[in-house]
């Protein structure tokens, strides 16, 4: 790897434990259906679930302060295979929606996901918690029963500590006087308006990220579907007895997602729970700037031999390329142009560019776009000298964020790795064979593991020649492997037989 490159999240002990549970859940359900690795996705999914259940349950609410119980008490008593398993699963998709975004977050960060290049997604994620803990508690007080009575408690003394609020403005909420056709009325354009702010947040937060994948793999989003109204039907949410706002609300349920922050203000104080949760946010915002990673150079266009073809384009896994007018005298209407701040250096566009073929006669590659801390030029001549001092040797092509081919390397074994395996031009395989390697295996992260998100996916696409540039027939043997993390084994077997060992928790695409 270059001087310039970063550390890859081999160098952090939380990323070698996400890995560890990565390549577990991959023996467990497959590569396809690991929710660890599509944790983002499942959120949307159980977002999605959420607003529909809410919907149906809109229907039938009563926004009257006397009936607005028992609205809510009439879906499980009238509909209950219905009704009742609707609100469960409002309920329930709602918490898993809470638990499964945490783990997206724990996840993001334990991989050192949030600096650079990736910083607006991780700050525009942040007000989207808050967002979806006010609807959560809003949601709670529709209900109007003992526990909706803590909540709107515990909301007033907590909001009443902050300047400008006080207790008293706060009590005008909860006060017997004060509970009102128009207060819920207020609430139910509150706790629907917060959750439709969740969905433009979501798609703000997804504004630097192209081809985003918002929904599981099929079987798991079934999987995780099902797995929901089995709990529904089991264990069905209820409410608790109707509130009495003339007095103190008794000791209730906490669901811990949603009202967790209480509990912990009524031990300590409110000021207190405003520290915790202020600090908590303020440390999440800072956090893209705290990390001391070294920046690599952004992709560099080399505008006398870039087409305009918009491979780049089409292929960045972060929006960084886009295509605007030429300012010379070429035919060609558009070039491309990489916005730096929001480049990823993962060379994937190097690897989709035309140009970037090893077969051209210039004795110095040049590419229409590359990576200036690591150019093509030097990866095709490291590739030339390896198989001059071994010809016949196999050539094994890696990723810096995947196992680790270089352990492999040894006699009768050429490795070389990339800092994506979407950056390999599928020509440099056929190259690799006419310069006298007796096989090529390329290693990538598979289509859910990519650090870059796209690469292993590009990979597998080009070299079965569903995607441009693609691999036309090869002379040889050109097989690909997802290889992540830590199967470095799986590497090695498939060096030693031919093959991969069905066995193995990863998957082996056909040989090419």
């Amino acid at each position: 790897m270059s001087a310039l490159a970063p550390p890859t999240s081999r160098d952090r002990l939380a990323a070698r434990a996400v890995h560890a549970l990565e390549r577990g859940g991959d023996r467990l359900f497959g590569a396809h259906a690991n929710p660890l690795r599509q944790l983002g996705a499942l959120a949307v999914l159980l977002f999605w679930i959420a607003l529909g259940s809410g919907a149906y349950i809109y229907i039938f609410y009563d926004t009257s302060a006397a009936l607005a119980h028992a609205s809510i008490e009439a879906l499980s008593r009238d509909q209950p295979w219905l009704g009742g398993l609707i609100r469960s699963l409002h309920r329930y998709s709602a918490d898993a929606f809470a638990a499964v975004t945490a783990l997206h977050i724990l996840r993001e960060w334990a991989l050192g996901r949030y600096a650079g290049f990736r910083w607006f997604s991780w700050v525009s994620g942040v007000p989207l918690l808050w967002l979806a803990l006010g609807s959560g508690l809003v949601g709670y007080w529709l209900v109007a029963d003992t526990r909706a009575l803590f909540v709107a408690t515990s909301i007033a003394e907590w909001a009443g500590w902050l300047p400008g609020f006080g207790a008293g403005l706060m009590r005008n909420f909860i006060t017997e006087e004060a509970i009102s056709d128009r207060l819920f009325s207020l609430l139910i354009f509150l706790h629907i308006g917060l959750a439709l702010f969740v969905l433009l947040g979501l798609w703000i937060h997804l504004q630097r990220i192209t081809h985003a994948v918002t929904q599981p793999q099929r079987q798991l989003a079934v999987s995780i579907s099902l797995a929901l109204l089995v709990l529904c039907a089991v264990w069905p949410a209820l409410s608790t007895p109707p509130a009495d706002f003339s007095e103190l609300p008794l000791p209730v349920p906490i669901d811990w997602f949603y009202l967790g922050v209480f509990p912990l203000m009524y031990a300590t104080s409110p000021g207190f729970a405003w520290g915790v949760v202020g600090l908590g946010s303020g440390l999440l915002l800072i956090l893209p700037w705290t990390s001391r990673k070294p920046v690599p150079p952004p992709a560099v266009v080399e505008l006398a031999h870039c087409n305009g073809c918009g491979r780049c384009f089409d292929d960045c896994p972060f929006g960084a390329i886009v295509l605007v007018a030429r300012n010379d005298a070429r035919r060609h209407a558009v070039q491309a142009v990489v916005e730096g701040d929001a480049c990823a250096s993962c060379g994937i566009c190097v690897g989709a560019c035309p140009s970037s073929t090893p077969f051209r006669s210039a004795q110095q590659l040049v590419t229409g776009i590359d990576l200036p801390a690591q150019p093509l030029s030097g990866f095709r001549e490291r590739l030339q000298q390896a198989l001059r001092a071994q010809p016949g040797a196999q050539v094994l092509f890696g990723c810096d964020e995947g196992a680790d081919v270089s352990q492999l390397a040894g006699p009768g074994v050429v490795t070389l790795s990339l800092p994506c395996s979407g950056m390999l031009p599928p020509a440099f395989t056929e190259y690799a064979l006419r310069a006298g390697a007796s096989r090529v295996i390329v290693a990538t992260c598979g289509e859910h593991g990519c650090a870059f998100r796209l690469g292993g996916r590009w990979t597998a696409e080009r070299l079965q020649g569903l995607r441009e540039p693609f691999l036309r027939r090869p002379s040889g043997t050109v097989q690909l492997i997802d290889a992540p993390r830590g199967e470095e084994p799986l590497l090695q077997r498939a060096l030693q037989t031919g093959s991969a060992t069905p066995s193995s928790p990863t998957s082996e695409a056909p040989h090419v």
